[in-house]
């Protein structure tokens, strides 16, 4: 079953808002439900990401690197370099991922910040 508000568009839940004269909402409200939903996706997007890369298999490429160490073979030695790649390139590309979600993960505290300066606009002009 779905929600009603699932129904509506946009402009029909910003027309219902503003006719609801007992209830009016706040920037910080707004702001609330924004970093209530922006930080939910932030750890979503982290667990997927920690998920993704628990699933490399290091050991393997733990011993392709032993295999590397012992041989005396230059031509086994590029070969297994060449094997050990995808692994590196995995890591370079998780701490990527992970620098980025890093930098979301601050836009969204910042957010949080801007919630409480609003709300300290909206007690002073309650008290006004």
């Amino acid at each position: 079953m779905k929600d009603v508000l699932d129904e509506m568009t946009k402009d029909d839940l910003v027309a219902w808002i503003r006719s609801q004269h007992f209830y009016q909402p706040k920037l910080s409200d707004v702001l609330y439900i924004r970093w209530q939903r922006q930080s939910a996706e932030v750890l979503e997007e982290m667990q997927k990401e920690s998920r993704a890369f628990d699933a490399v298999d290091f050991k393997e490429r733990d011993r392709l690197a032993a295999r590397f160490n012992e041989s005396k073979d230059p031509e086994e030695k590029l070969r297994l370099l060449e094997l050990m790649q995808p692994y590196g390139k995995a890591v370079q590309d998780h701490i990527k991922r992970s620098q980025a979600l890093y930098r979301k993960g601050k836009r969204v505290d910042a957010l949080y910040e801007q919630i409480d300066v609003e709300r300290q606009k909206e007690s002073r002009r309650r008290s006004a």
